[in-house]
């Protein structure tokens, strides 16, 4: 069974592959299949952000709400406390 390379390494070689790709198709002459090719990656990664703002946006806004909403329980819950607090105490602890 042959021996991959680690995953460090397979991610290093995309990586080059993928700018040395872009480099060539942006600095050869306007062909048809330059064009398509450009054109096909760009649909791909416009696709890729657009899904990715799909899922970050309401992600985002969900976090925002339940932050505020436990903020404004967390205050409920102290203020409450602090009504409640001298009704229960012994009436000799207000004394002095």
């Amino acid at each position: 069974m042959p021996r991959l390379a680690s995953l460090n390494t397979q991610i290093l070689i995309g990586c080059l592959a993928g700018i040395a790709g872009g480099l060539w198709l942006a600095s050869a002459e306007p062909t048809p299949v330059a064009a398509s090719a450009l054109y096909g990656a760009k649909l791909i990664g416009n696709l890729f952000l657009d899904l990715l703002r799909m899922v970050l946006v309401p992600l985002v806004f969900s976090s925002i709400v339940v932050g505020v909403a436990n903020l404004r329980a967390h205050d409920q819950m102290h203020r409450g406390g602090r009504q409640r607090w001298p009704s229960s105490s012994p009436r000799w602890a207000w004394r002095s």
